[in-house]
């Protein structure tokens, strides 16, 4: 995917990752419904936390190895009615992005602009449920410099939450290839337990990430809807909260083979807030920390 189109993507933080707009996109359209809803038969063991306000974020910046080797610095931009209209972002990489609204406020395209690369337009569609007089479904779509259409289709489960995600490439001849299949799984508080990746025949999984939760008021959620559009993949945004430990592990051999493993230690205000926080990325033998700055308005 091309990186004007993409959050900016520390390379040795996160291998698989991919900072994509479209993908992250997907966190921010939907927000919590109450938690009662979930199934009370998902075996799942856990006290269910009442949703606070939470506050909206103003500026993040990003660390490599100590604390002042800032390497990313990013900027929250709000209209009149706390919608989030644009994002301004300096260090490794120079780009900005507007956000443009319906009348109803619902988001209908962003155009990212970086240096003297040309400005790229993400379409945002909507498809309704008339059963259920909802949103099933949000259609996100660009077209790269090579001409190439990238399209995803994020499905939303009855709890409004995204549970699938579907990526595909069509060329300039018209072929339409799947790149990637995502399907996650919740807990009963609304925090992401697995993300699955998904092989082109709809059910073999050849890989999957675990995550672990203590608590914190997770910034991103239930924000200004654009907010968590450049939150990259690793702050697990979606989540109710902030993640304590993320397993990666790679299936295609058919054996679970630990890739790279995270751990979060946080830095909480009295509203319980990160106001930092610490990662040690392990990958094989090595180990990489970064830092992570919170600031709100």
């Amino acid at each position: 995917m091309n990186l004007v189109f993409l959050c900016y993507k520390v390379k040795h933080y996160i291998r698989h990752m991919k900072y994509s707009i479209l993908f992250i996109l997907s966190f921010f359209i939907f927000s919590c419904d109450d938690p009662s809803l979930e199934d009370p038969n998902s075996g799942i063991d856990e006290v269910i936390e009442p949703i606070q306000d939470l506050r909206q974020l103003s500026s993040i910046q990003v660390a490599f190895n100590t604390p002042i080797n800032i390497t990313r610095d990013i900027n929250f931009i709000y209209n009149g009615l706390d919608l989030l209209s644009g994002i301004m972002e300096t260090g490794n990489l120079n780009q900005s992005t507007t956000a443009n609204y319906s009348n109803g406020n619902k988001l209908e395209n962003l155009i990212i602009e970086e240096a003297v690369v040309p400005a790229v337009n993400v379409n945002v569609a909507y498809g309704n449920d008339d059963s259920v007089q909802a949103i099933s479904t949000v259609e996100l779509s660009y077209i790269d410099m090579a001409g190439v259409t990238h399209h995803k289709t994020l499905y939303i489960d009855p709890q409004n939450r995204f549970n699938r995600v579907v990526t595909t490439e069509t060329d300039l001849s018209g072929v339409t290839s799947q790149v990637e299949e995502l399907r996650l799984e919740y807990s009963q508080n609304f925090n992401v337990l697995r993300i699955e990746e998904i092989a082109n025949d709809g059910f073999t999984i050849t890989g999957y990430s675990d995550f672990t939760y203590n608590f914190n008021n997770n910034p991103f959620t239930d924000m200004n809807d654009i907010i968590r559009l450049f939150m990259f993949d690793e702050f697990v945004p979606y989540s109710r909260y902030l993640p304590a430990t993320r397993l990666d592990y790679d299936l295609s051999t058919g054996t679970a083979i630990l890739e790279r493993s995270i751990d979060y230690q946080y830095v909480l205000d009295s509203e319980g807030y990160p106001v930092s926080r610490e990662l040690s990325v392990t990958e094989g033998i090595m180990t990489t920390s970064y830092f992570e700055f919170f600031n709100y308005r």
